[in-house]
């Protein structure tokens, strides 16, 4: 049968090994359809689709429209410039000027989808997790911020 095979790119660092453990377990056990195609799903929301507010409730862990605010108000507390502030409260609550959001407010948008790859459309999602074009954007800012992580 068919089964895991693991190859990393680098010798593990002591701080990644408890995350590795973790994930190894996690798919442990699985089973690989071969003839069906992968489909993402995000756990964070019930219809399996990823939403800013959906991503928001999962990293602060709170679900109440109250807790939402107290976070907004955190975030123009931060000492960084207004434009990204206003950014990435526009990307948390999914009011970006993509596509399906200008669709959504009745803007005529003749195609939908992403300039990059046209099979997808443009959403935040997309953009800010699986559009293979910007994925090295986030992964350089991330390293300058000495964060690891992986995208999906």
């Amino acid at each position: 049968g068919w089964e895991w095979d693991f190859i990393w790119r680098r010798p593990l660092f002591d701080n990644e090994i408890a995350t590795i453990v973790s994930f190894l377990r996690d798919v442990e056990g699985k089973i690989i359809q071969q003839h069906r195609s992968d489909v993402w799903v995000w756990k964070a929301n019930p219809s399996g689709n990823y939403s800013g507010q959906s991503a928001y409730h999962m990293l602060r862990g709170e679900t109440t429209e109250g807790s939402q605010n107290e976070c907004f108000e955190e975030l123009w507390k931060i000492k960084i410039p207004r434009k990204i502030s206003v950014f990435v409260w526009r990307l948390l609550r999914d009011r970006l000027l993509t596509r399906t959001n200008l669709q959504r407010r009745q803007v005529q948008i003749n195609d939908l989808s992403c300039p990059f790859y046209k099979s997808m459309e443009e959403d935040s999602a997309h953009l800010f997790i699986h559009c293979n074009k910007i994925q090295p954007i986030w992964w350089e800012s991330l390293s300058w911020l000495n964060i690891q992580g992986v995208f999906p």
